[in-house]
């Protein structure tokens, strides 16, 4: 029987991370040029490639998302001792980020309805947790979940089991009672997917996934998701007003 619903955070409960990551390197590069000199277009491109190195050498690794090693880096590329800046251009990259935020309609709603029918939720994220936590205050979502895991308490990113298993642990379920939500195929789905949970696929931007074979429910928007949540319960022999 299902006992709990995990949410990933990032293009899942808000939208849409790329444009708000690239909003938030433009916001950095736009300071540093006006307070240190450096072009905004060449800072900016030094930034992004930091992100990419680190994304390299730390594959799956939770500080590869570190913005403040990755301004670091680009800081020092253009001869600036980053010890007084780093810390200052990871705060406007973030404030920048979150301010942009738009949560995903349907999400409070939704939230409420499985909390009706008893059921947990968690968030299931990759990320540092502060950050991930900032988030969900700033969108109003941290009394609406009964649990919280990001990467960085699991020691490696999604799809690697042991984030889900956190998750699990929290809940109090076994892999078969649990369903994961998430906007990436690959790292919430396909993770889930091992290890033994229901998947919903939230593809929002309409991917095309021919090359996908493994069994998954797939939502357009949380309107959707409450569908596929609703099927996977009645399989379960679950049925509720509020999902008629």
């Amino acid at each position: 029987m299902i006992q709990a619903i995990l949410f990933d955070l990032d293009d899942t409960l808000y939208t849409s991370f790329d444009q708000l990551n690239a909003a938030g390197y433009d916001a950095v590069s736009v300071w540093v040029e006006r307070e240190l000199g450096i072009p905004a277009a060449d800072f900016r491109e030094q930034a992004v490639a930091a992100r990419r190195y680190y994304h390299t050498i730390l594959h799956a690794e939770p500080e590869s998302h570190d913005r403040v090693v990755q301004m670091q880096r680009a800081l020092e590329v253009f001869g600036i001792n980053p010890i007084r800046y780093a810390q200052s251009l990871h705060e406007i990259y973030w404030q920048t980020l979150m301010d942009g935020m738009e949560l995903r309609p349907g999400t409070p709603e939704l939230l409420d309805e499985l909390h009706g029918l008893g059921l947990k939720t968690c968030v299931c994220t990759n990320m540092m947790a502060d950050k991930q936590m900032e988030k969900l205050v700033r969108l109003g979502l941290a009394d609406r979940f009964d649990a919280f895991v990001a990467s960085e308490e699991a020691g490696r990113d999604k799809p690697a089991p042991r984030i889900f298993e956190l998750c699990l642990e929290k809940c109090g379920c076994a892999p078969q009672e649990a369903v994961m939500v998430g906007d990436n195929r690959d790292h919430d789905i396909g993770g889930a997917l091992a290890l033994g949970l229901h998947g919903i696929w939230l593809n929002w931007t309409g991917r095309p996934h021919a090359r996908y074979r493994c069994p998954h429910y797939e939502a357009a928007d949380m309107y959707g998701v409450r569908k596929c949540i609703s099927e996977i319960l009645k399989k379960e022999g679950i049925s509720h007003a509020l999902f008629v």
